[in-house]
């Protein structure tokens, strides 16, 4: 993800995704030599950014010296001046005049299909910034359009990660998934 400015990534459930994305943005958050370094993490909803991803924000910036947490606006406020916000695809135009240094955009499959190409990367195009896709599989949508172009494009970054392969849930868990899921079902939530 660091040497591409595109990346996506192809996760199953409860593989972390939200956990690398949360700490890839403070990473450029704290890093970016940038004045006023802004990254975003982009979620379907408002309400399920600040479901999903707030309290891991804030646990991760914790233990940085001078680190500011703004609850009403879900913004972390770094000692260098830069910033890590969560926002929801479900008011794209909320994001209208900002820049960014990066973003993750998270189950992008569930967002509104002109999100990225018509607001979040003119965000990035004067700072050059870079963009972190990241979801499970939900049918033939934009996520699936974006994975064909990583996959497609060698300088986008594309990795998945499927359960039988990660050992992240054991083969006890995942065979009980299997009794009360459907094939298909198993197959996109668990193996991509």
């Amino acid at each position: 993800i660091d040497t591409h400015r595109f990346s996506v990534a192809v996760c199953h459930r409860r593989f972390g995704k939200t956990v690398i994305a949360v700490n890839q943005l403070q990473k450029g958050a704290t890093s970016c030599m940038k004045p006023r370094p802004r990254f975003a993490y982009i979620a379907p909803t408002y309400r399920q950014g600040k479901a999903v991803a707030w309290d891991y924000m804030k646990h991760y910036a914790a233990p940085i010296p001078g680190v500011q947490v703004n609850e009403s606006e879900l913004r972390i406020d770094y000692p260098n001046g830069g910033q890590v916000r969560i926002y929801g695809a479900d008011n794209p135009d909320s994001l209208r005049g900002i820049y960014l240094d990066g973003a993750v955009l998270d189950e992008y499959g569930l967002q509104p299909s002109h999100v990225f190409t018509e607001v979040i990367r003119p965000l990035l195009t004067d700072r050059q910034g870079w963009a972190l896709f990241i979801g499970t599989p939900n049918g033939k949508n934009q996520f699936y359009d974006i994975v064909q172009r990583a996959q497609a494009e060698p300088d986008w970054f594309f990795a998945e990660y499927k359960a039988s392969q990660t050992g992240l849930s054991s083969a006890d868990e995942l065979a009980q998934a299997r009794t009360v899921m459907t094939a298909d079902e198993y197959a996109q939530e668990f193996e991509c």
